[in-house]
């Protein structure tokens, strides 16, 4: 109805997705043309269903030796494209961290203001290597992510190929059974990356449908040149 308003109590609570995205040299060439090719589909495939747009926020960040907010949290009808990625530096897993909390916490907060509810976070990690900076550095910065007593903790789903090391991806998920997935060896980026961001794709799709039966939930995506890491053997 024209000039109708809807308040915070009619609306459904939003269910916002950040995709951290590793952006070092060592992703040059395949993986980096695939994100590019793949990000505008995911804007077009979320944005464009009023369904799936009403009730999903998506963030891009990308980092390599600093971290950077490539796309902030939006409403992917009200986005006309999300800008292209270029490779740079070496690969700050302390610097994805610390720049996740803090956006987190600020988005939060400005949707609050604007009557916003949120389910909890979900956060997809995306790596092709190892991080690069001291582990005290990069475990602190994450800890302070996953924090138990900060209400807006994400759920993490981490993936990797490449050079990315299995346990440490594993440790970004905390250790949690069927979070942290790895690609097969000798599998080649430039099938990986399509596969991954198409999986990713329906996995939000298929999270907003939790949204409207009142208990969203992260669904996995399937990306068949990746398995689960096992995390039955860490700490």
């Amino acid at each position: 109805m024209s000039g109708a308003t809807v308040s915070s109590e009619e609306r459904y609570s939003v269910f916002p997705f950040y995709i951290c995205l590793d952006v070092s040299a060592s992703m040059a060439g395949a993986p980096i043309d695939g994100v590019n090719e793949q990000l505008p589909l995911l804007r077009a495939r979320v944005g464009e269903d009023p369904a799936v747009a009403e009730v999903i926020r998506l963030a891009v960040v990308t980092f390599s030796d600093v971290a950077h907010s490539l796309l902030p949290l939006s409403d992917l009808s009200l986005v006309e494209a999300i800008p292209r990625v270029s490779t740079q530096g070496r690969t700050s897993y302390a610097a994805a961290f610390e720049r996740l909390r803090e956006m987190i916490e600020e988005d939060y907060l400005k949707g609050r203001a604007h009557g916003d509810r949120w389910y909890r976070p979900a956060v997809i990690f995306i790596s092709d290597g190892r991080p690069t900076d001291e582990p005290e550095r990069w475990r602190a910065a994450h800890q302070r992510l996953v924090e138990p007593t900060w209400k807006r903790r994400p759920n993490i789903l981490a993936f990797g190929f490449g050079e990315a090391d299995p346990e440490v991806l594993a440790a970004v998920t905390e250790a949690k059974p069927n979070r942290a997935f790895i690609a097969g060896p000798g599998t080649e980026p430039a099938k990986i990356v399509p596969e991954l961001l198409t999986g990713l794709i329906q996995s939000i799709v298929n999270s907003s449908a939790s949204v409207y039966e009142g208990d969203a939930r992260l669904q996995l995506p399937e990306v068949p040149s990746m398995t689960a890491i096992p995390v039955d053997h860490l700490d």
